[in-house]
């Protein structure tokens, strides 16, 4: 049975001014699964990718990392980084 790689429970973020940018987004990718997520330009996608990386933090909700919870105020955030691997869609490279 594949492992559980990442666990992602309940998740949301409010930006100020009450804007809800994630609301209750939950998953889990197993060892060796490819996942996509998809949806409409300001659905949220990039948001839920940022607080799983640790670059904003969720309002609410739970991300695990191989069973170890990753955002708690405690948690190593270079650690976690260090982990987990994000490609942003909009990049440039300097010499």
């Amino acid at each position: 049975m594949p492992e559980n790689v990442l666990t992602v429970t309940d998740l949301h973020k409010i930006y100020a001014g009450g804007v809800h940018a994630v609301r209750g987004v939950s998953f889990e990718v197993n060892e060796g699964e490819s996942v996509a997520i998809i949806g409409p330009s300001g659905g949220g996608k990039s948001t839920v990718l940022r607080c799983i990386n640790r670059l904003i933090e969720p309002t609410e909700g739970v991300v695990r990392l191989r069973g170890e919870r990753i955002n708690t105020p405690g948690a190593d955030v270079n650690d976690v980084r260090s982990r987990i691997g994000m490609a942003f869609q909009s990049f440039e490279l300097f010499a």
